[in-house]
């Protein structure tokens, strides 16, 4: 059983345990709009995050490890692109709705417009959408960030009657509130660990945060700064974010 299936396996207690971490921290003060007509979902989302933007933004462009966003995210990889300025992503999902479970594939496009502004656009032909769009706006303020998205899609899968459409956006309006604590909470970290790498002369000049390793801690539940900091050999300093954790981090159930 591959990592990605190990953490699915645990789905449903990861997306209660992060929900109600999501409710305690500053997050809950989103405003968050999930609807359905003719077949076509939206999302309407406005939320501050207490970190600067150009972490955010890091996080939501960090597409090797995408997945670290939504346990339901199976496997990911950046496909050739063949437009400059554009990175093709696909993504593979297996997600359940009570006994109902279905695997999804989904090519995106992704148009980086300068450091406030993802384009995103899904290939029908080559996943399980007729059609899909979504905006991604992240706006600074300060030491806040205001994150703006907005997005639209149409499955190309079977829906069960006996699930129907307010169970569909009843899960994604849950998911999408344990996505933004993750993003934020990985933001938050990041910053803690270069605020904190500029200060500590422990660290030799040219050492890097080793992303397989924060990785791997991440979907063990641990908590990852430590290793993603580099420290050097002895070192066992560590950060504090100030976030409430959301899962997999700093030992919060995965």
């Amino acid at each position: 059983m591959t990592r990605h299936f190990a953490c699915l396996a645990r789905h449903v207690v990861v997306s209660s345990v992060c929900l109600l971490l999501f409710l305690l921290s500053p997050l809950a003060r989103s405003e968050l709009q999930v609807s359905v007509a003719k077949g076509v979902y939206s999302i309407d989302l406005a939320v501050q995050m207490h970190v600067p933007a150009r972490y955010v933004y890091r996080v939501l462009t960090d597409y090797v490890h995408i997945y670290r966003l939504d346990s339901a995210i199976t496997d990911s990889e950046i496909l050739p692109s063949q437009e400059a300025g554009v990175v093709r992503v696909r993504t593979r999902i297996a997600d359940c709705i009570g006994v109902f479970c279905i695997k999804i594939d989904r090519v995106e496009e992704v148009r980086e417009s300068g450091h406030d502004t993802l384009q995103v656009t899904t290939i029908p032909t080559l996943g399980s959408f007729k059609s899909g769009h979504a905006v991604w706006k992240i706006l600074g303020m300060e030491e806040s960030t205001l994150v703006i998205y907005q997005a639209q899609m149409e499955p190309d899968f079977y829906i069960p009657p006996l699930i129907g459409s307010y169970l569909v956006t009843k899960k994604l309006r849950q998911s999408i509130l344990v996505s933004l604590a993750k993003i934020e909470c990985i933001a938050r970290i990041q910053a803690a660990q270069e605020r904190h790498h500029a200060q500590d002369t422990v660290l030799a000049a040219g050492e890097s945060a080793d992303a397989d390793a924060v990785d791997a801690a991440l979907l063990a539940g641990r908590d990852p700064t430590p290793v993603a900091r580099a420290p050097a050999a002895g070192s066992t300093a560590s950060v504090s974010t100030g976030c409430v954790q959301p899962c997999g981090i700093n030992g919060a159930t995965c």
